[in-house]
């Protein structure tokens, strides 16, 4: 099965339903990122700031770039794809969804740095513009929907592997693998994915991670959910995708299909997720962080 994908700019996209065929005309895509300011810091400058603070200080300074709108244009582009899935009854349909188009980062289009960052800020940051973050079947439904695969690019575990020093060293290394210039289309393959998961039922103080797929479309990373909701190192990225998707030609919240008995499979190895987001309130208990950066 083959997915299709096409450009979506957030802000223009406009969608509404009738007898066998999609008109512009309402929202489907609900979504709001602020505006970048003027005076925000790019990627190597807030890379600077956040280079001697501990993970606390770093995922508060993460979180609040992003939440005013300090992150490059391309992220706010959206990317449609579409795939065919069945049901738990067996019925064949098409799901269309928007995702954005790389992993997120801090900085303009010109200098940005993407940021690893815990779970419980990414769903902050998702909750923040209004969207989701994805399962290990939309993660794989990402990966053959890209034209543009990365190969991945493990570094040799250490204790390094969480600072931000090495967070710049992997993005660059995926700027050279884009020859510097950030193309404007999907990407994957460069990152693994913080996910949902059912997994987490059991394990709620513990992130979920998948992906960094090979060229053959296997993951070096299966789903995993063995560090804490207060680990994040240079390997993890968060894509996000659009709270709202298409099942057929039917529009639907991504959360109501989550939690569907007979949708759930269209979006999730797993069949209905308990929990279509990481708690947040009072969610990181850890007192001892990793050494500075």
């Amino acid at each position: 099965m083959i997915a299709r994908c096409t450009r979506l700019i957030l802000p223009l996209f406009l969608l509404t339903l009738c007898t066998g065929c999609l008109t512009p005309s309402a929202p489907l895509v609900p979504g709001s990122i602020p505006e970048r300011q003027a005076d925000a810091a790019d990627g190597v400058a807030f890379a600077k700031m956040i280079r001697g603070a501990d993970e606390g200080s770093r995922e508060r300074s993460i979180l609040r770039e992003l939440r005013r709108g300090n992150l490059p244009d391309f992220l706010r582009e959206l990317v449609q794809i579409q795939y065919n899935a069945k049901t738990r009854s067996g019925r064949t349909v098409t799901v269309t969804l928007w995702v954005m188009k790389d992993y997120l980062a801090v900085g303009d289009d010109d200098e940005f740095v993407r940021v690893p960052m815990s779970p419980v800020t990414a769903q902050q940051v998702a909750d923040a513009f209004g969207f989701s973050l994805p399962t290990a079947r939309l993660v794989d439904e990402i990966y053959r929907a890209a034209r543009l695969r990365l190969p991945p690019n493990p570094f040799k575990p250490s204790d390094a592997m969480v600072t931000v020093d090495e967070f710049v060293r992997h993005d660059r290394v995926i700027r050279q693998q884009l020859d510097q210039d950030q193309p404007d289309e999907l990407i994957a393959g460069h990152k693994k994915d913080v996910v949902l998961s059912n997994q987490l039922n059991d394990r709620p103080k513990k992130v979920a991670i998948y992906g960094w797929h090979r060229a053959n479309g296997s993951p070096i990373q299966p789903l995993s959910t063995v560090h804490g909701n207060w680990y994040a190192d240079y390997s993890h990225g968060i894509r996000l995708i659009s709270n709202m998707v298409l099942i057929g030609n039917r529009p639907l919240p991504l959360a109501e299909v989550m939690q569907d008995p007979e949708l759930a499979p269209l979006v999730s190895y797993e069949g209905t997720l308990s929990h279509v987001r990481y708690r947040t309130e009072g969610a990181i208990t850890r007192k001892n962080w990793w050494p500075r950066s």
